[in-house]
């Protein structure tokens, strides 16, 4: 019934719209064609930086410093409390979304959804953002140049959402 109700509610809002907007007397698919014209437009734009991007991640992941910096970390971020299971995640969700979800994957089948771990992990993907790949497709797009503090607030604002969605998982 769900299915059947997500079905009808996509396709009656869209229907909805096209609906108002040709009473108001805008033209439907003209409208259309240009924002298409304008995305298109958009995702050329941004093409270059994620390309850019995408290649840092492989090259980040390929050497093996995710490898290192977790072993690094493992300790100390175990004595405040965090799992050294999570530290993997934290490196790598500000960098990369599909990194992150690949390894979320793996760790929820290692773990289970229901484990303290799983339900932590299920938290972070859902506090937290792929900041450094965000920040610059967005900005790329409109042709900002400074973005130092913007980084600086999404990673802060970032690992704030992680640490308390680990914290806000021990405690529930």
């Amino acid at each position: 019934m769900v299915d059947f109700i997500a079905g009808f509610s996509v396709a009656g809002v869209i229907f909805i719209i096209v609906i108002y907007a040709y009473l108001k007397g805008v033209p439907v698919f003209d409208a259309f064609v240009e924002g298409a014209k304008e995305g298109v437009k958009a995702a050329i734009d941004v093409l270059p930086v994620m390309v850019g991007i995408l290649a840092a991640v492989s090259i980040l992941n390929a050497s093996g410093l995710v490898d290192i910096l977790t072993g690094l970390l493992k300790g100390p971020l175990s004595l405040i409390g965090i799992p050294a299971e999570t530290v993997p995640m934290l490196l790598l969700r500000p960098f990369s979304g599909s990194a992150s979800l690949g390894l979320f994957t793996e760790q929820i089948k290692t773990f289970g959804p229901d484990s303290y771990l799983g339900k932590a992990l299920s938290t972070i993907m859902g506090s937290s953002e792929t900041v450094l790949y965000i920040l610059p497709v967005y900005f790329g797009a409109v042709n900002v140049k400074n973005t130092r503090h913007a980084a600086a607030a999404s990673l802060i604002a970032s690992y704030t959402g992680m640490l308390a969605a680990i914290y806000i998982c021990r405690i529930l």
